[in-house]
């Protein structure tokens, strides 16, 4: 079989303007518990966390609609300004403009996120979705991963404030790029407000949507809990080294594995990506002991490589172009859940992180357990199915 595996003007645009606005933004990410934690205030950093995921779960389904009825540009530009805000917001160190600012991120977080998943897949051909989201997924892992490190370094030299406000240019940056894109947009009037109610409830969706779930609660514990975990384990100086794994191995990994899943299959990717996230569980159980902290690091990180180019191509599997913008919604807004539900049971609930981690094997097992049956059918016939139950 001939495949093509082209990368086009658009995809290369979106991904460079995302590399640089989460340059910026998980920089500060990786280091926002620990910036509170340091000036007294930790509990506050776990809040504006979840805030941010919070509304970023609870505009979800009405970001479908403004991204379905406005086009992915447009909504995309708008959202990327509210990344800086919130970084200079931190420097305040004003409860209530935290709360707010991480408010209104979660609500912009949910309009980029639908908006970049299915304008990726409008700017692709189908033949290449994990090709063109391996792409992606590397520039922005580029991003994430210089934004990490340099931010260690920034804060050992120039401390929090200043670092924090060089940083908050980055997401600006990324914003006159969106500018460049061409206006991508579904074609056909829609009745948006029934197709929300439907992709919400679509049972084969909804099963699917556990592999979202599962990995990204995971991903909860790597920006809320394993920073922590380093920091007492190794020091605070091994944060940015070790947690930009998780933007480096994507950077390096991600294109192979994207265009390897487009030649192999997404169900094998898939299988293989949970083998290692449930090793590097077992091993991060471990943490302790330093051998097993970085290994259950490396195989997280190697498994995130896998899964990111996977979900954003496997939305252009099981969708159509009546259900793209719903469907890429309800799948978004699990994933905030899942790194929700991390970061309540870690702050909250006070658990132990041993027990984080036990809870993270099953719920992943439990992932794997419901995805199995399902992905045995393959994506055609799942994307059947889905468009059978929101029609």
């Amino acid at each position: 079989m001939n495949m093509k595996f082209s990368i086009s003007k658009e995809v290369k645009l979106l991904s460079l303007s995302f590399l640089l606005i989460f340059l910026g933004f998980n920089g500060v990410q990786q280091y926002i518990t620990t910036f509170f934690s340091d000036i007294g205030a930790i509990d506050l950093g776990f809040q504006s966390l979840i805030l941010i995921y919070l509304f970023f779960i609870l505009f979800y389904p009405l970001s479908a609609l403004f991204v379905s009825k406005y086009g992915a540009k447009r909504c995309m530009i708008i959202s990327s300004v509210f990344y800086s805000i919130f970084i200079l917001s931190l420097l305040s160190k004003s409860t209530v403009l935290i709360y707010f600012s991480s408010s209104l991120l979660g609500i912009a977080a949910s309009l980029l996120w639908t908006g970049q998943n299915s304008y990726l897949i409008r700017a692709s051909d189908k033949s290449c979705y994990g090709t063109n989201s391996g792409f992606f997924a590397s520039f922005q892992s580029l991003g994430s991963a210089l934004g990490v490190f340099i931010l260690g370094v920034f804060i050992s030299v120039f401390l929090f404030n200043a670092s924090f406000i060089i940083f908050s240019i980055f997401p600006i940056l990324g914003f006159l790029l969106l500018f460049g894109l061409r206006d991508l947009k579904a074609k056909q009037e829609i009745n948006h407000f029934r197709l929300i109610k439907k992709s919400i409830t679509s049972t084969t969706a909804l099963k699917l949507s556990s592999l979202w779930f599962a990995t990204t609660f995971v991903y909860g514990l790597v920006i809320g809990v394993i920073p922590l975990e380093i920091k007492n384990v190794l020091g605070i100086s091994y944060i940015g080294v070790l947690s930009s794994l998780f933007y480096i191995l994507p950077l390096f990994l991600s294109y192979y594995f994207g265009k390897l899943s487009d030649i192999k299959g997404r169900r094998i990717m898939i299988i293989f990506s949970y083998i290692l996230l449930l090793i590097g569980l077992v091993f991060l159980s471990l943490s302790s002991k330093t051998i097993f902290l970085i290994s259950g690091i490396v195989l997280l990180a190697l498994n995130w490589a896998i899964i990111k180019p996977i979900t954003y191509a496997l939305v252009g599997d099981v969708t159509t172009e009546y259900n793209l913008e719903f469907l890429t919604a309800l799948f978004w807004m699990v994933q905030s859940m899942g790194v929700l539900s991390a970061l309540l049971l870690s702050q909250i609930f006070k658990l132990e992180i041993v027990t984080l981690y036990l809870i993270s094997i099953l719920i992943v097992i439990c992932s794997l357990i419901i995805l199995l049956p399902l992905l045995s059918i393959g994506t055609k016939k799942i994307r059947e199915k889905i468009s059978q139950e929101i029609k």
